[in-house]
């Protein structure tokens, strides 16, 4: 998702919920976002949950990712 500050600065968030239970599993906000940290982020939660059998990815055109 994308916001954008009073100040006119573009901010943006990475949400990663899980889709059976809504549960929030992540959230980064920052100015950016770029690769490495989306993959930390998803790294982590991967080392707490465990390995999903499939990311949606809700960016334009829904699509599925299978693992």
């Amino acid at each position: 998702m994308a916001d954008q500050l009073a100040d006119g600065r573009s901010i943006r968030t990475l949400n990663v919920l899980d889709d059976f239970n809504r549960e929030g599993l992540a959230i980064e906000v920052d100015f950016s976002l770029p690769a490495e940290r989306v993959v930390r982020s998803l790294n982590q939660i991967i080392e707490w949950r465990g390995k999903p059998q499939v990311i949606r990815v809700d960016n334009g055109p829904n699509m599925s990712v299978g693992l």
